[in-house]
């Protein structure tokens, strides 16, 4: 049975990081420092924030291993739970993020070159430590699987990807779309409408973000959780006022 209807939503700050270096994006590339990263948890922290994802996005372009300075700098100074990816290429590699403190750790690249290690991730860790990141470009409205290290969209279908990944029981899946990342006009929902029935585990969507009112759309298109960077840097809109925004709409958040 799908209990997924029932919980409550979630607003997600991610952050990236590229060289020690917070940083935004836009269409996954034009990458603008914001800052460094313990100053930027540190915001986070003050803010009341009910969880965070880091993403190493450095790790996969230069094929470096899991950078765990940046595991022991969260671990250290994250009050909130916390979701990593980022060079995470064996079951060994997510072992030790758990162990420096991860609650969930971010699947991307290891999953499609090895079809075996999201299974035996989920089996190993259980669902529920186990997100799979999915990053889409759309072309005449037809999504594509898109490889951030080649910055490439790939042949693979993107259908039968979104197949794969649910039927290997992951905790949940987060959406982000390359042709809204960065430009604050809101998030695509046509590939959220079409497969959210599809899909019985939580979909976090991502790429777009600039105003409340487009969370309010993604959670009326289906969307369990929400994640957001340059809204909370570039704009009026702090964590609390996104949550009033929620509430007064009658959306059910943490």
């Amino acid at each position: 049975m799908n209990n997924r209807t029932d919980l409550k939503k979630r607003v997600i700050p991610i952050i990236l990081i590229n060289n020690y270096q917070v940083v935004t994006t836009r269409n996954f590339a034009d990458y603008r420092v914001f800052g460094n990263l313990e100053q930027t948890i540190e915001i986070f922290n003050r803010r009341d924030v009910d969880e965070i994802i880091v993403l190493d996005i450095s790790c996969s372009k230069s094929k470096s291993l899991l950078d765990f300075n940046i595991l022991q700098l969260m671990s250290k100074n994250t009050l909130m739970p916390f979701s990593y990816g980022g060079g995470i290429n064996s079951l060994n590699d997510i072992e030790k993020c758990l162990n420096l403190g991860c609650d969930k750790v971010s699947l991307n690249n290891i999953i499609r070159k090895d079809k075996n290690f999201l299974n035996m991730a989920v089996n190993e860790f259980g669902t529920q430590a186990i997100v799979v990141s999915i990053d889409y470009v759309l072309e005449n409205n037809i999504p594509f699987i898109y490889d951030h290290v080649s910055s490439k969209k790939l042949d693979e279908d993107f259908h039968d990807f979104l197949s794969f990944v649910h039927d290997q029981s992951c905790g949940e899946i987060l959406l982000s779309s390359v042709n809204n990342n960065g430009f604050l006009k809101g998030y695509d929902l046509t590939v959220l409408k079409k497969y959210r029935d599809k899909i019985d585990c939580p979909i976090i969507t991502n790429g777009g973000c600039g105003s409340a009112q487009n969370m309010v759309d993604a959670f009326e298109g289906g969307s369990d959780a929400c994640g957001a960077g340059s809204i909370f840097y570039y704009t009026k809109y702090g964590y609390k006022d996104i949550k009033d925004v929620l509430r007064e709409k009658k959306i059910k958040v943490r």
